[in-house]
């Protein structure tokens, strides 16, 4: 009994009290993650843990234009995504707040097996408020490359993904 009711109290804590509103022009978010990323299966790399770190800009109130790295490698193989996101803010009407974004992934593939690729990407995430600086962050993404670092007659593309979370100081909004 006493556990439902404190998990009552935390749920309306968390989504209760007031809306936020839209960024401001010019806000900004940084922030760092820990991601699991799923490499394809025709590739020589080995899905891994990794860490990344995220910037985003807010140029207009519910569009950000985001950059974010990660870094991930096990059996002597590492991948290294770098992407570049547009990105919409769903208009809120709690501390939770939705997103979904495209854009431009560049691979980097280290180690025992050298190589890039580059394609497309999309996401889809959802950033918990806490105040107005700090907020938590649960996002994944799905990378399609067509010209795939290892296109053979069998690999024509190849497709990633990946699940972060994280945390993100929410600046000047």
């Amino acid at each position: 009994m006493t556990f439902r009711v404190l998990l009552l109290v935390v749920g309306a804590a968390c989504t209760a009290a007031f809306p936020a509103r839209a960024q401001k022009r010019g806000s900004f978010e940084i922030g760092g993650f820990a991601a699991y990323l799923n490499a394809d299966n025709s590739l020589p790399v080995d899905n891994a843990l990794g860490f990344g770190g995220r910037l985003g800009v807010n140029p207009l109130s519910f569009l950000a234009v985001e950059v974010d790295i990660a870094s991930a490698s096990k059996s002597g193989a590492g991948y290294r995504p770098l992407h570049v996101w547009l990105v919409y803010d769903v208009p809120s009407t709690s501390r939770a707040e939705v997103f979904a974004g495209i854009g431009f992934v560049r691979n980097t593939y280290t180690g025992a097996y050298k190589a890039n690729d580059s394609g497309v990407a999309g996401q889809v995430g959802l950033r918990q408020r806490f105040g107005k600086i700090l907020a938590m962050r649960l996002d994944g993404h799905a990378d399609f490359m067509p010209s795939a670092a290892n296109k053979s007659y069998l690999v024509s593309f190849n497709g990633n993904w990946g699940i972060g979370i994280g945390v993100s100081a929410l600046l000047n909004r």
